[in-house]
């Protein structure tokens, strides 16, 4: 028997590695490492019959790295902080709008296709960093697991696209960019503003930060209306 406990941390960094490497061949969000890379590991599980929850456990160290990650990216953003607190102002307006044209659309969309008022309540934290988007979806009603999906799908959509809304719209501010993308695809929008550039990245990273604290409190402002609503 193959011991998983072992080779589970190894073969998914290998899988990352892979992916990587096809990716630069061929670049495009379909052979991107955050699509390859989980879809390897799928395939692993399934084939071999492994639970899941051992798989978790022998790869928990790569979850603890995330802390010290999440706190490296503090770095290029006090590195640009004096340009992003200049632009403050045009930078609240631009993610509040933002959070609430994606609260509005989501719930809108939810209910025109017939998915449901959980559905609709689950959607509203879809733009915001994971574990605050699976947090907020509980305190407000929500499915965490379905806010999971909406958020994967909102994160590879908005990396999808956003090359062509940048060349369509002339977006030539490397702030109006970062703003962008961390509003529109959150922590892989990041990784994207950071291939872009530091000052890309920096404003995606506030943006993912402060993005997720004001959809937090459209959130609660906006809940009585919605569920007024779609009742």
């Amino acid at each position: 028997m193959i011991p998983w406990n072992v080779c589970s941390l190894p073969l998914t960094v290998f899988f990352y590695w892979i992916s990587k490497r096809l990716n630069r061949r061929r670049p495009g969000l379909l052979f991107s490492p955050a699509v390859l890379t989980p879809a390897a590991v799928i395939a692993v599980l399934a084939v071999t019959g492994l639970p899941y929850e051992v798989y978790s456990e022998a790869t928990s160290f790569l979850n603890e790295m995330l802390g010290v990650v999440t706190v490296a990216f503090a770095v290029p953003l006090y590195r640009n902080w004096t340009i992003l607190a200049a632009n403050w102002r045009i930078i609240v307006c631009s993610l509040a709008a933002g959070s609430l044209v994606s609260i509005i659309a989501g719930v809108s969309t939810a209910m025109l296709v017939g998915l449901g008022e959980t559905a609709a309540i689950s959607v509203i934290p879809r733009s915001i960093t994971m574990p605050i988007a699976v947090g907020l979806s509980q305190a407000i009603g929500g499915v965490p697991s379905l806010t999971a999906v909406f958020g994967m799908l909102t994160s590879f959509a908005g990396v999808f696209m956003a090359p062509a809304i940048i060349k369509r719209c002339a977006l030539r501010r490397p702030v109006s960019i970062g703003l962008m993308y961390g509003m529109g695809a959150h922590v892989l929008g990041m990784v994207k503003a950071f291939e872009r550039g530091d000052l890309e990245g920096s404003s995606s990273t506030l943006a993912v930060i402060a993005g997720a604290l004001i959809t937090v409190v459209w959130a609660f402002l906006l809940l009585p209306v919605i569920q007024t609503w779609l009742a």
